[in-house]
């Protein structure tokens, strides 16, 4: 049999590690969690500055109200937050009135946020829809 008093002096040793080492695993650990807390805010930069760049537009289109339509050379004088990819294509077949739709993409560190904004026809023509994040659901 193992004397007892011999058996709390190994345990307390074992438990002491290495203090060298304990202070490396807290630094790699701390460093991974910093990488993700900063890949974390550059998803969240990239989500409010499509939710606001929206919200813009529609508080503008909606300012206009029903007795004047926003055109695009007004429209193109709103901030653009952030800086997202544009294209620019014609708008589909069930698309209201819409003749081409500009598309933002703002690419975050996990997910890719993504306005489009239909305009009709002309040479200064009518912005018609805003689809993007930050839109009221309609169920609602």
């Amino acid at each position: 049999m193992s004397q007892p008093g011999n058996s709390k002096k190994s345990s307390k040793k074992a438990a002491k590690g290495n203090p060298v080492v304990d202070w490396v695993v807290r630094g790699v650990v701390f460093g991974v969690l910093g990488v993700l807390l900063i890949l974390a805010l550059l998803d969240f930069r990239a989500k409010q500055s499509a939710t606001s760049t929206a919200e813009a537009w529609r508080s503008a289109l909606r300012a206009k109200g029903e007795t004047s339509d926003l055109t695009k050379s007004e429209f193109s004088q709103i901030a653009v937050k952030g800086g997202p990819a544009i294209t620019s294509a014609k708008a589909g077949a069930n698309s209201m009135a819409a003749v081409t739709v500009e598309t933002y993409v703002w690419k975050g560190t996990f997910r890719t946020y993504t306005v489009k904004v239909y305009f009709g026809l002309g040479n200064d023509p009518t912005v018609e829809q805003i689809e993007g994040p930050g839109e009221a659901d309609p169920a609602t």
